[in-house]
């Protein structure tokens, strides 16, 4: 069994149980592990078939809707979560009254997310997601040139052009970071376990989660202002800003730390494989 072959069983085993065990309860630790299953599979399937089929791509596109579902639950997970960090006195009513906002809206999305993996189980989909994860799993497929960390690695060169230097990231591309991040990430994850696969996922986790918090507490922010933007000086709006104003900050810096020696190794790049590149193998 090929080292690929191996995460995939992995990784539709975890989606399975996932799946099995939301349908009865809708815990936090569920939700978020089928959404990080999802995006792994995503990254499965992209590296190993560049170019899917029809049926590959509805099956992308199902797991996708999942994903983006199950996201809402746990968008409410993390907001709660993050209220429970805020220890100002003067905020208590204010953080009860935004607490209950979000569970009623979570359980509300808690339901829908229910009825979308009850109508994906009539439909079949774990069987046709074993066959596809299966046929990804197989060796030689995709690229058989570019290993998953040369990928990852490459893909990382060509996000760092997008990232502005000496200046804050505008809010949009600090979003489409996010995003690639994550991507970039699993597809390193497929690699053989190396020094410098383990460097390379630490260096993109770290900045994840900066990057992370500060999406995190945007979105807690924007709750807030809309239901208390009418009050002056409201104290909870206040502690809030002043701690988005800080994860900002901490995701502009991780980034940055990430990029310099990324655009150092970009300025140098010359013609041939990713693996060849001067500084690849310490990124990586």
């Amino acid at each position: 069994m090929t080292r690929l072959d191996h995460t995939t069983k992995g990784l539709f085993r975890d989606f399975s149980r996932a799946f099995t065990k939301l349908r009865a309860e809708v815990s936090v630790t569920k939700v978020h592990r089928l959404r990080t299953t999802i995006r792994r599979i995503e990254s499965l399937i992209s590296y190993a078939n560049p170019q899917p089929g029809r049926k590959q791509k509805k099956l992308l596109g199902e797991l996708t809707a999942l994903r983006k579902r199950a996201g809402k639950v746990r968008n409410f997970d993390v907001q709660i979560q993050l209220m429970g960090s805020i220890a100002n006195g003067s905020t208590v009513s204010d953080r009860r009254v935004l607490a209950e906002l979000f569970k009623a809206r979570r359980d509300r999305q808690a339901r829908r997310l229910t009825s979308a993996l009850k109508k994906l189980e009539r439909s079949g989909l774990l069987v046709r997601l074993e066959k596809v994860v299966e046929k990804s799993g197989v060796a030689d497929t995709g690229n058989p040139q570019v290993s998953p960390l040369d990928q990852a690695t490459s893909d990382l060169l060509d996000l760092s052009a997008d990232v502005p230097e000496h200046q804050n990231i505008k809010p949009r591309l600090l979003h489409e970071l996010r995003i690639s991040l994550k991507r970039i990430r699993y597809t390193a994850e497929l690699a053989q376990k190396s020094a410098g696969r383990e460097q390379f996922l630490e260096n993109l986790k770290s900045v994840q989660d900066a990057v992370g918090e500060w999406h995190d507490w945007e979105s807690l922010v924007k709750t807030a202002e809309k239901q208390f933007g009418d009050r002056v000086n409201c104290p909870l709006l206040v502690e809030m800003r002043s701690l988005f104003a800080a994860k900002y900050s901490a995701a502009n810096s991780a980034v940055a730390n990430l990029f310099v020696p990324v655009t150092a190794v970009a300025n140098k790049k010359q013609p041939g494989s990713v693996s060849s590149l001067p500084g690849a193998a310490r990124l990586a």
